[in-house]
């Protein structure tokens, strides 16, 4: 399992993840994606707009996701690297490996 419990604490316990995908340009595209709900390896956001994420993802599905936060007075972070796809008004991304920034 690639989210395990302090990895879902960290994405669930900040106010706000930053989504990361590919344009077709070959540069990154980070967002501030909000919320995320952890479910499994998955994460799942609401789609408000997101129309060039959505644009990148038709092109190319890898992603990143990277949460930070507090956690008894000492900073947790990590970052995602895995796959992505909009489906309907959501977007689901599935992790394939977290690594730990702080």
């Amino acid at each position: 399992m690639v989210i395990n419990d302090d990895v879902k604490q960290v994405l669930e316990g900040t106010a706000f993840l930053s989504l990361v995908t590919i344009g077709t340009d070959g540069n990154p595209h980070p967002i501030v994606a909000g919320k995320g709900e952890a479910a499994g390896d998955t994460v799942i956001f609401g789609i408000y707009k997101m129309e060039q994420t959505r644009k990148n993802l038709s092109v190319n599905n890898h992603a990143w996701v990277v949460g930070a936060t507090m956690f008894d007075g000492k900073p947790k972070g990590y970052r995602l690297t895995g796959a992505a796809e909009a489906k309907g008004k959501q977007l689901v991304f599935t992790a394939t490996k977290a690594e730990a920034l702080i």
